[in-house]
């Protein structure tokens, strides 16, 4: 091939790889460790979410991007960081303390309108999370810690019979800030 034709082909292959639509391609990957005792999301290109003990994972859900784990005791959680950019709700410059406030409201909203009764538990806005509990009509509990840092969202959950609500939120918190 000559040299023209590889210029040529070249140039083709830069333009269209610059016109395309940017996307994120994302690598996901958990691993548990022994010697650490603990277990670790990879969620490339945003970073890892280490999670204490050992948690296997169950499921994804591709809309709200949570991975859902479960350790030996029954518990479930689910965890997901995503750029903060990627909510309808977001702006430019908006403090952490904002964002986590429309992202409670935003969720919240959803499962009012699903008949599930909401309840705001703890608000550290001012360090960038909000904690807040969803209840079914079987008064079954699922408490979040939603928080907002480095540009990124945070959405975690657990629900659980066995850990009192004290015990699932100071989860979270150390789940938050360790991630």
């Amino acid at each position: 091939m000559n040299k023209h034709k590889v210029h040529t082909i070249g140039f083709f292959l830069f333009l269209l790889t610059f016109t395309m639509t940017a996307q994120t391609s994302m690598v996901v990957t958990d691993s548990y460790n022994e010697e650490k005792n603990q277990t670790t999301l990879t969620l490339l290109p945003y970073g890892n979410i280490v999670i204490p003990d050992k948690w296997a994972k169950v499921s994804y859900n591709n809309v709200s991007k949570q991975h859902f784990f479960k350790n030996s005791d029954s518990i479930t959680i689910a965890v997901t960081k995503n750029p903060k950019k990627n909510y309808p709700f977001f702006k430019k410059k908006q403090t952490d303390k904002n964002f986590v406030t429309e992202f409670v409201n935003w969720d919240a909203e959803y499962w009012q309108k699903q008949g599930f009764e909401i309840k705001r538990i703890s608000d550290n806005s001012n360090d960038g999370f909000l904690i807040w509990q969803v209840l079914d009509a079987k008064k079954i509990s699922t408490i979040f810690l939603f928080g907002s840092k480095n540009d990124l969202a945070y959405n975690f959950a657990v629900v659980s019979k066995g850990w009192s609500n004290e015990k699932a939120q100071e989860f979270l918190i150390n789940l938050f800030r360790t991630n």
